[in-house]
């Protein structure tokens, strides 16, 4: 059985961490070591099951908890050699220790154990971000955030997948007719910014099948709600696809059976 737990999602930060039941993984670490051991204890996830740490980029609210978790529990963080050779000033900042960091080419097959990771590019304004898809247990899952488009790859692995994660970041009216300035607006609107919900839930209706589950993460705190999400996820979304609308900073978790 699959684990999964949210620990926090938003501009406040992001981690994932998924535990089968034998070995841990945790895609981005936008929290404090103490916070993510204490929330692991919680959910009864050993600590020592963590086999590796991926990052989606290295903006902080996604990354600034790698280099203290990388060097206590000894664990290697994967980021795209893009990534690697365009941010290392960041990795040097963020205290991410060479010897255990690894990288990877997009579309190669990351096997760690107990996963099968397929690492995408995605479209984002920190050069050499990812999304993932990863199959574990027999059940594949998916795992798409930061990005101003939906890149062509992501859709047949979406499509593979039994549980996504999908960012559904702004709502363009909110956006559009909010306070930020005219270069913010622009950017989280542009190519490399985030997605907006109706590109979310669209992506999400287009590719899930009846028993699929879809979390929508990511919401802006500022130009997005939850109760908008949800609006579009009941008019567009066919029932017998279970949804999720996740709150900035929501902590949440789920179960999924093996196949069998």
């Amino acid at each position: 059985m699959m684990h999964y737990v949210v620990l926090t999602t938003g501009s406040c930060g992001n981690c994932y961490v998924f535990y089968n039941g034998h070995d841990t993984l945790i895609i981005d670490a936008g929290v404090t070591f103490t916070k993510l051991s204490t929330s692991l204890e919680q959910h009864e996830i050993p600590l020592e099951s963590i086999r590796a740490l991926l990052l989606t980029h290295l903006h902080p609210d996604h990354s600034k908890g790698a280099g203290v978790i990388q060097r206590r529990l000894g664990v290697p963080v994967y980021i795209s050699d893009i990534s690697r050779e365009c941010n290392e000033s960041l990795l040097v900042k963020q205290k991410i220790e060479k010897e255990l960091l690894r990288t990877f080419s997009f579309g190669e097959m990351i096997s760690i154990p107990g996963f099968e990771i397929i690492p995408f590019a995605t479209s984002h304004d920190s050069d050499g971000s990812s999304g993932y898809a990863f199959t574990s247990c027999g059940k594949g899952y998916f795992l798409m955030t930061d990005t101003g488009i939906i890149p062509d790859e992501a859709w047949p692995l979406a499509k593979e997948a039994d549980v996504k994660f999908i960012e559904s970041n702004y709502d363009e009216d909110m956006l559009m007719n909010g306070s930020y300035p005219q270069f913010l607006k622009k950017r989280i609107s542009g190519r490399y910014g985030h997605l907006e919900n109706k590109m979310a839930v669209g992506f999400a209706r287009e590719t899930s099948k009846i028993g699929d589950s879809v979390s929508f993460v990511h919401l802006s705190a500022n130009n997005n709600a939850p109760e908008i999400v949800s609006e579009a996820v009941s008019r567009l979304i066919p029932s017998g696809i279970f949804c999720k609308v996740c709150c900035r900073g929501e902590l949440f978790e789920g179960f999924v059976d093996e196949e069998r």
